[in-house]
């Protein structure tokens, strides 16, 4: 059975987005053919009479996120091929020959551990070079074109995954996931593609056909590309909000809310948001012009991994992390509000505590003839009198706010 194993790997950087889309995407490009120069590449796109023509024209290939494509043979692992995404994403291709009748199921124990005696040696082969790899992407990308990643994100510069395909299986040797669970999609005269959770079948040679559709096994890689970046870039999101939300729950633990902590966070989550708009824009932007077969891989993949409702679902925590951070921002406010109604009210009483006690003074002291003169009692008075107001108003707010409760609880 010929099956090709796409893996996913991070870059240890972010690229810029914005900066690509201003320019840079050129001097990026170049830099990454220079550094990657052992890999062969793919012939160099052609131009067209118009913008937007053909798959892999000049005008078109202007709208993909790829940045890098190439091949090199290795030892141990034959023909393995690179893709540099400019969402910092890379994948590896490599192909195993495993004998006809071995049974692909990860869910079974003993047909895993005879498929995974043949997947986990290559996986031992190549992961150094996935390694190296990203480390030299890193090193030679500018440095005006790239930012830190994100601390929550899933770990860069190793292997995330494998997404198994199954090339023109036997009849009854498919992938069980894909016959079971898997979303089919129709390619073209008779070629089917059939796509699950880490595993993808594809027919390029329906059974009467005179010769097989060998090229769509690019349009399968391509179409699943696409869609895997999308589902990164929705998991990443979720991760980094998931960490916001602990963030936060431990400093309120800690006591240390404060403005400028909440505002601090509600200006990351707003980068995210404006990151994650960003993201889905160029996505869906490649994904409006893709080549037909890809897009069909891609619709099928964005299906069977409920890629609409992850979706959904980011935008409504993104919206539920935001109004957390604005509830919290009000509470301090209401806080300090609170605060400073009871220092004024203390002031406004120790002013007519000392208004009155001065008047009485005024009117008894020497120079009149009321009575003989009863200063240090009054100072006395005064300094006990705003102790006992100091006192009340700041132990006596939670007794008050119970009473209140009571008061209104009884209405």
């Amino acid at each position: 059975m010929r099956v090709v194993d796409l893996g996913t790997f991070l870059i240890p950087v972010r690229l810029s987005l914005a900066a690509l889309m201003d320019g840079g995407r050129d001097e990026v490009v170049a830099a990454l053919q220079t550094t990657f120069s052992e890999f062969a590449t793919a012939e160099p796109v052609e131009s067209s009479e118009v913008l937007l023509d053909y798959h892999r024209s000049i005008g078109a290939r202007q709208t993909e996120l790829a940045l890098f494509a190439g091949s090199r043979l290795i030892d141990g692992l034959g023909l393995v091929q690179l893709h540099l995404s400019s969402l910092s994403i890379g994948f590896v291709m490599i192909e195993l020959d495993l004998p006809d009748g071995t049974v692909i199921d990860l869910e079974s124990t003993g047909a895993r551990e005879g498929f995974k005696a043949h997947e986990a040696v290559a996986a031992q082969l190549v992961s150094p070079y996935v390694a190296e790899w990203a480390e030299r992407v890193a090193r030679c990308l500018p440095a005006h074109l790239v930012g830190p990643r994100p601390e929550a994100a899933l770990p860069a510069s190793r292997l995330l995954w494998w997404h198994r395909i199954a090339v023109d299986p036997a009849l009854g040797e498919e992938f069980p996931a894909t016959r079971w669970y898997g979303e089919s999609a129709d390619l073209a005269d008779g070629a089917r593609v059939t796509v699950a959770n880490g595993f993808t079948s594809v027919l390029t040679a329906p059974p009467g056909a005179r010769y097989a559709r060998r090229h769509l096994l690019s349009d399968v890689v391509e179409g699943l590309i696409v869609a895997t970046q999308e589902w990164v870039v929705v998991d990443e999101a979720k991760r980094l909000l998931a960490s916001h939300l602990v963030r936060l729950s431990g400093n309120r633990r800690a006591g240390v809310v404060s403005v400028v902590s909440v505002d601090a966070q509600y200006y990351e989550v707003l980068k995210l948001t404006e990151e994650i708009t960003l993201r889905n824009l160029v996505l869906h932007e490649e994904a409006r012009y893709l080549a037909n077969a890809r897009g069909l891989v891609r619709q099928a993949a964005a299906r069977v991994w409920r890629m609409a409702d992850e979706a959904a679902d980011l935008d409504q925590r993104i919206g539920a992390l935001r109004d957390l951070f604005t509830l919290h921002r009000e509470r301090i406010f209401n806080d300090r509000d609170d605060r400073r109604n009871r220092l004024v009210f203390v002031f406004t009483v120790l002013t007519l505590i000392q208004s009155v006690l001065f008047g009485y003074d005024f009117l008894t002291g020497n120079a009149t003839v009321v009575g003989p003169s009863p200063r240090p009692a009054i100072a006395i008075a005064v300094l006990a009198l705003t102790v006992l107001t100091l006192v009340g108003a700041l132990l006596g707010q939670p007794y008050l706010e119970r009473l209140q409760h009571r008061l209104n609880r009884r209405r």
